[in-house]
C-alpha cells in the first residue's frame, strides 16, 4: 500500500488527482448496499405490505374495481406500477397521506396493477388493451367505465419529488376538469 502511494506521488500531482478522484467515485457515487427492507423504509413501506400484489389478476382487479366504481358512483383510478419503482412508492405513499387520502376516497375507486416484469407487462398490455412505457401510469375512468383522462405522457414519472399537497392538487384536477396535467405544471 505504501508503495502505491509512493509510486503515485513521484507520478506527479495529476495521477495522484485522478487516483483520488477514482477512489471518491468508486466510494460515492455507487448507492451503498441495502437489502429490500431498507430500501422499502427509505419510500415508506414495509417490506410485507407493499402496493403492488404480484398475484393479483389484472383483468380482474380492474373489472372488480369498474364494478365498485359503478356500485359508488366514484370515479375508477387504475394504476400501473413495481414495487422496484421508488415513483411508483413515492405516489403510492403520497396517496396514503391522511388529507390526500380521504379525498381519494370520496372520489375515487382505486386499483393498484404490478407491471414489476416484462412478462407482467405483456400481459397486461394484452389482457387490458393499455400501453405501460413510463411507469407510474395512471388511468382513470367514469364511474360507467368511460376512459376520462390518463398518465400516458408521463405526468407521474417524476412521482419521488411530488408532495402529497401536489398529489391532491392532481386529483383535483382529474375531478373537477377530467384531465392529468402534472402536479408540476399545475398553477
Amino acid at each position: 500500500m505504501l508503495t502505491c502511494a509512493l509510486a503515485a506521488i513521484r507520478a506527479g500531482p495529476w495521477v495522484t488527482l485522478g487516483a483520488v478522484a477514482l477512489v471518491a467515485v468508486a466510494v460515492y457515487a455507487l448507492p451503498p448496499p441495502s437489502d429490500d427492507a431498507d430500501f422499502y423504509r427509505r419510500w415508506g413501506f414495509d417490506a410485507a405490505n407493499l402496493p403492488y400484489t404480484s398475484d393479483v389478476d389484472a383483468r380482474t382487479a380492474f373489472e372488480d374495481g369498474k364494478a365498485r366504481a359503478a356500485a359508488s358512483g366514484k370515479m375508477l383510478m387504475v394504476t400501473f406500477g413495481a414495487n422496484w419503482c421508488p415513483d411508483c412508492l413515492a405516489l403510492e405513499r403520497n396517496l396514503r397521506a391522511p388529507e390526500t387520502r380521504e379525498y381519494a376516497g370520496r372520489n375515487f375507486e382505486m386499483v393498484n396493477i404490478d407491471v414489476g416484469d416484462s412478462a407482467k407487462n405483456a400481459r397486461v398490455e394484452r389482457d387490458l388493451d393499455v400501453a405501460v412505457n413510463s411507469i407510474p401510469l395512471a388511468m382513470f375512468y367514469s364511474s360507467d367505465g368511460k376512459p376520462i383522462c390518463d398518465t400516458q405522457r408521463g405526468e407521474l414519472k417524476p412521482s419521488r419529488h411530488y408532495t402529497s399537497r401536489e398529489i391532491l392538487g392532481f386529483l383535483r384536477e382529474v375531478v373537477d376538469y377530467g384531465r392529468a396535467v402534472s402536479p408540476d405544471q399545475r398553477q
